[in-house]
């Protein structure tokens, strides 16, 4: 999926992949998970399990206030407005109620909602979200992302009654995830057993995003989805994919803004002068709808427990457990799940790569690099990651009318690393080196390089970012075999 904040960052350096991503572990039951945000997997009976789960996650805080803060917030919900302290609890919806209503809790307001018959009984089901009622004034909120919308399902029971299906925070973005342009949510659609979440988002550069799921024999799959980006009306890529017939499509195109001015002028839609890459890919098997939340990048944004009772290190990282940055303090980018976050650090001049898992609450610093390590996914078993290849290089440099030879260290290549979960196992499985960096003397400084990519149906799709200049994109096998060109971009010389 294409989101706004992470390919605004990847935009910076001209690189505009998106990363679909699956793992192999074995989901884990919510109450397992030590005070996440999400309550509900629509796989299993769990109603009374997430009660109990809320029950033990959620801190009474009005215990630890002076009497006057007590009081105050008394006044407050006497007055039926939200304090601080209760946007950041998420609460269990009720199992049951007679109508649509009854599932809203204090507080809480009926943001969105639309009429479906998912079971199939004829009686309208309804699929929802709740959004949290805001004090007064914004500025008591301590941030943006913990401040979730619920985004939830209830189906009737043929008894006039209704039952709770799932709730789930993770899956609809706050109203502070869209960036410049603000709110970035759109109205739920639906369509027989399905339906459609939308969101838009960005400034200038504008992204768009749809998911839709699908109710089959009492389990919410994700089956399609939809997204772009790209600057005003002009789309540089857009993703679409199919999980019922297994295919995923992509289209790319440069981000150079001469090729845009050629658009603007003309009448036609984004899709008129075509794309410099497209290709089809295989598709894993559909998430269901608790672990596409689970494994959303914004899932961590969400996690408001991140306590640490272990640490350890593969073999072959030496560092003290005072080195080691809890998750808590680091900026979480990188690949999750169901049952654990991986995240990168620094020290001195080293890169870390950790995982943090949520039965256990324990962390594992898992590779150390002496460049920076990046762009890390789960797949099959596996962890990948890319880190560079850095080397001193000498290139001509004229100051003051005087040619002279500079000497500096820079990126002259990027890997891409594969190891097991452990950390054991590590080798690289791709290698790309800059033509004409292994050079005595370069012309002149080489441009910036970066490497993105997608894992998908066994396969790796891998765009390479070589500053101004054309963009190799690669297919090969996840193991880094059969490696073929598939295009570039821009297409034109």
């Amino acid at each position: 999926m294409i989101n706004g904040d992470h390919i605004l960052v990847k935009f910076m350096i001209g690189v505009c992949l998106i990363s679909l991503v699956g793992c192999d572990s074995q989901k884990m039951n919510p109450q397992q998970i030590p005070k996440v945000l999400a309550v509900s997997d629509p796989e299993v009976d769990n109603q009374a399990q997430s009660q109990d789960d809320s029950a033990s996650n959620m801190t009474d805080h009005s215990a630890e206030k002076e009497p006057a803060e007590s009081e105050t917030r008394e006044n407050d919900q006497a007055d039926g407005k939200n304090t601080p302290e209760d946007i950041f609890r998420v609460p269990t919806l009720p199992d049951t109620g007679s109508k649509l209503m009854d599932f809203v809790p204090e507080g809480w307001t009926l943001w969105d909602s639309v009429e479906l018959d998912f079971n199939e009984d004829k009686i309208p089901d309804y699929v929802g979200v709740l959004d949290t009622t805001l004090p007064d004034t914004e500025d008591e909120i301590m941030t943006d992302y913990m401040i979730p919308r619920i985004l939830f399902a209830i189906a009737s029971d043929k008894t006039g009654q209704y039952h709770l299906d799932f709730q789930d925070i993770n899956l609809i973005r706050t109203r502070y995830e869209g960036g410049v342009f603000g709110d970035p949510y759109e109205p739920l659609t639906a369509e027989g057993t399905s339906f459609t979440t939308h969101a838009f988002g960005g400034s200038a550069w504008k992204w768009s995003e749809a998911d839709t799921y699908t109710y089959d024999e009492g389990v919410w799959y994700r089956t399609g989805s939809e997204s772009t980006y790209g600057y005003g009306p002009f789309v540089t890529a857009y993703e679409k994919n199919d999980w019922e017939r297994g295919v995923g499509i992509r289209k790319k195109r440069s981000e150079d803004f001469d090729a845009m001015e050629k658009y603007w002028d003309s009448e036609g839609s984004w899709e008129d002068d075509g794309f410099d890459v497209e290709y089809e890919l295989s598709l894993d098997e559909p998430l269901t709808l608790y672990q596409a939340g689970r494994r959303w990048w914004l899932a961590p944004k969400r996690v408001t427990d991140w306590t640490v009772d272990s640490v350890g290190f593969s073999e072959d990282v030496e560092l003290s457990e005072s080195q080691v940055m809890p998750p808590s303090e680091a900026y979480l980018t990188c690949d999750c799940n169901e049952d654990c976050v991986l995240y990168t650090f620094q020290d001195s001049s080293l890169s870390y790569l950790a995982m943090y898992r949520f039965q256990d609450k324990g962390v594992t610093v898992l590779a150390r690099s002496d460049t920076a390590i990046d762009d890390v996914n789960l797949y099959k078993g596996k962890i990948y990651y890319s880190t560079e290849i850095v080397e001193e290089i000498a290139y001509r440099k004229t100051q003051d009318g005087q040619e002279q030879t500079v000497k500096e260290k820079d990126t002259v290549g990027i890997c891409l690393n594969r190891m097991d979960p452990d950390g054991s196992g590590k080798e690289i499985i791709f290698e790309y080196l800059y033509p004409g960096s292994e050079q005595e003397i370069l012309e002149s400084p080489l441009p910036y390089l970066a490497l993105s990519y997608e894992i998908s149906g066994d396969e790796i799709i891998a765009e390479m970012y070589i500053g101004n200049e054309h963009h190799p994109v690669y297919r090969m096998n996840s193991d880094g075999s059969g490696l073929i060109w598939i295009g570039q971009i821009p297409s034109e010389s």
